[in-house]
Formats: structure tokens, sequence, C-alpha cells
């Protein structure tokens, strides 16, 4: 029987938990080309957050229901500020993901900024002169999935949200809805003894 890390224990006995599972190196590869298929978009996607995690020794997926939604619940934290941004080659970043509401209201009355999403939004006075732009999602904070101390339990670790097809194609692997609702993180991290 494979050994089971501390850092799986810990996650199981979160609330909400659905599913904690070292990935095996098929399921990491196909996580992987679904990646690098964004990079091929109009404006491609680079997830340096999943790069990260991948290069570490073992990859953990953990799949929870989102019943304490991170950008509704002051007490639970949100993703990085910056964590999923557009920036140009020289990396100007021209959006980012803004959680504030009273930011974003402010941003609504301004002519120069354009919005994406509800909280996605794009700075059109900053000027990108033709160069070629990339959406990047950035690696989260631990604290991002729970607030226990996983850190202390690897050397190190690198938590990462995959873009929505790898998260469709995690889930159709469990037989898992596309749902919101249900979140899928990758945790990549390598142990003391490596």
């Amino acid at each position: 029987m494979e050994q089971e890390y501390e850092i799986e224990k810990m996650l199981k006995k979160e609330d909400n938990v659905i599913l904690v599972k070292v990935l095996d190196d098929e399921m990491k590869k196909n996580i992987l080309l679904y990646e690098m298929k964004r990079l091929d978009e109009i404006v491609p996607f680079i997830n340096q957050g999943m790069k990260k995690a991948m290069g570490e020794k073992e990859a953990l997926l953990l799949i929870k229901e989102n019943k304490d939604d991170f950008n509704t619940d002051p007490n639970k934290p949100k993703a990085s500020e910056n964590s999923f941004t557009l920036r140009t080659e020289n990396g100007e970043i021209i959006g980012e993901m803004i959680y504030d509401e009273d930011e974003l209201e402010e941003l609504r009355n301004d002519p120069s900024v354009y919005f994406l999403s509800d909280n996605f939004v794009t700075y059109n006075n900053v000027g990108s002169n033709g160069q070629k732009q990339f959406f990047v999602m950035d690696e989260e904070p631990s604290s991002f999935i729970t607030d226990q101390d996983i850190e202390s339990t690897v050397k190190s670790l690198a938590v990462a949200i995959p873009s929505t097809e790898t998260d469709h194609y995690i889930k159709d692997c469990f037989d898992l809805p596309h749902d919101e609702a249900i979140g899928t993180v990758v945790i990549g991290f390598t142990p003391f003894d490596e």
C-alpha cells in the first residue's frame, strides 16, 4: 500500500471535501496537456501556478464543495489579488481580478476601465503598444484552501487553480458535474525526505 502523506491526512479532515488524491503520472501529464492547449488561444492563457505545482515531486488533487464561497464570505480567504491577470509581453498588468466591492464601484464609473466579467477589469489607459497579451494565472497561497498549516508538513508546495477545460477534465475523471459549486485545486508538494 502506498504511504499516505501528512498533507493528505490534514486535507481529508477539511469541511466539504469530496476527494483528496495523489495524482499518478498519467493524470499529471493529461492535466499539463490541457493547460498547454490554452497557449494556442487568441489571447494565450499561461497557468504559472500549475507549472510550479507540477514542478514539485508530488501532485495532490483536492476536490471540495464550495459551500463557503471565497468571494462572498468575508471570513474566508479570497484568491490572491493578482493571481489572475492580463499582461503584456513585457509583464505590464493591463487587466486583473478585483474583489473589493468599493473598488469595483469606483471602477464602474471610470471610462478608461472595461469589464470583461463582473470582477475582471482591463485598463484602456495602459498602453500595450501592439505587444502580445497573455492571461496569466499565478499560484495561490495555501490559505486559499485551508487555514491549517499544511506547509509545515512538506519541504515546499505550490497551490494551483486549473483552467476551466482542465477543471472539466478532472471532474469527468471522477464523474462529477461541471458545477462551480465544486472546486478543484492541484497542490504540488515535495516531501521532506526528497
